[in-house]
């Protein structure tokens, strides 16, 4: 294998849209493998489509869901498994890796500690590529926040990281010393990349697609309480039941919104920007509590798309060290970044004057 060779891992759609970016534009020149793994359900099944389009040298899965549950174990149950470091890996991958130039990664992640662990003698670049907005505003090395980050093994990844790619590096207020680089944007008139994505993704327009859709987040993936489906309620009321609906996330292994007859089902199996590059609509409205991709059509796409971003309504934490530094990230990105479609509305009365303004039930 060449030592010219490009490892990129994948944990999500978002990260597998920013990988097939990343070898459409920067690592061109470069023969690129692609890792997917376990992390969010359904990613493996994209294998064969990845397979068929010969973008990658190779196309590997890895079951690694479970793995990444060691980083909250004992200092020694953690020693152990860094030890079987090429075993486990041999066990958990469907190929063996090689030997490469760059390994890129988005997640702090056991399986991306026991990687760096693996590969620390060798003259192999770690490369941490966005994951939306936790890639601005989180310190994922800081000793504090981990046990991992104190262990022997754990911390090497620190050696090895050499920068964090991101769409708008301008955002960045992590606070850590790893340089920001540029990641260049989506050209939403790249006809043959848009198409390419609609075959893997085996893109369709969702059937009932109304004006206002919101982004539902992971919180209850994450264990996170808070008033979302509330304020998902509030916002139905305001537009009109047949003009609203909620597209569920990924991660949330159950469609509490549909089940509670908050939505019909609105199914994009695709990532949220696919959707944004086939639509190009900005006769839609997105509503979220923060959810990057309601960030993203600006970010990455370079979009200006009516946005309501309820976070000031929020009664939780949607990070449980991180929030002030999110709430000034998101603060940073209204007043630098955000077109005049966006919104961020202090209470519920301002955020039903907001939504009857777009076209919600007069």
């Amino acid at each position: 294998m060449s030592n010219e060779t490009v490892l990129i891992i994948v944990n999500s759609v978002y990260q597998l849209l920013t990988a097939i970016h990343m070898k459409w534009t920067i690592l061109n020149p470069y023969p690129v493998e692609l890792l997917i793994t376990d992390v969010t359900p359904g990613l493996v099944s994209l294998r064969e489509q990845l397979i068929s389009t010969k973008l990658f040298l190779r196309v590997l899965s890895g079951s690694v869901k479970d793995l990444n549950e060691t980083i909250k174990k004992s200092e020694k149950e953690m020693t152990e498994v860094f030890k079987r470091g090429r075993t486990v890996l041999r066990w958990q991958l469907s190929e063996e890796l090689a030997d490469y130039r760059e390994i890129y990664f988005s997640n702090f992640d056991f399986f991306a500690r026991l990687l760096a662990h693996v590969y620390y003698d060798h003259p192999c670049r770690f490369l941490w590529y966005e994951d939306g907005f936790s890639s601005y505003v989180i310190d994922y090395l800081k000793e504090e926040r981990s046990q991992i980050n104190k262990h022997a093994q754990g911390r090497e990844i620190r050696d090895k990281v050499e920068k964090a790619l991101l769409y708008e590096p301008r955002l960045a207020r992590r606070g850590d010393k790893i340089p920001n680089m540029r990641l260049p944007k989506i050209n939403p008139k790249d006809i043959d990349f848009i198409e390419m994505l609609n075959n893997i993704f085996q893109y369709q327009k969702p059937e009932h697609d109304p004006a206002f859709v919101f982004l539902e987040q992971s919180f209850r993936a994450e264990g996170i309480t808070g008033n979302e489906l509330f304020l998902m309620e509030q916002c139905k009321n305001a537009v009109g039941a047949n003009a609203f609906a909620v597209k569920p996330h990924p991660r949330n292994e159950i469609n509490l919104p549909f089940n509670l007859g908050l939505t019909p089902k609105y199914e994009i199996r695709a990532p949220w920007e696919l959707y944004l590059l086939n639509e190009q609509s900005t006769d839609k409205t997105i509503l979220t509590i923060c959810s990057n991709a309601a960030l993203s059509a600006k970010l990455v796409l370079g979009l200006d798309i009516p946005t309501v971003m309820l976070y000031c309504l929020y009664d939780g934490k949607v990070l449980w060290k991180e929030d002030d530094v999110l709430k000034r990230y998101l603060e940073q990105f209204r007043v630098q970044f955000a077109g005049k479609n966006y919104y961020v509305p202090k209470t519920i009365y301002e955020l039903k004057h907001i939504l009857k303004y777009l076209g919600g039930q007069k």
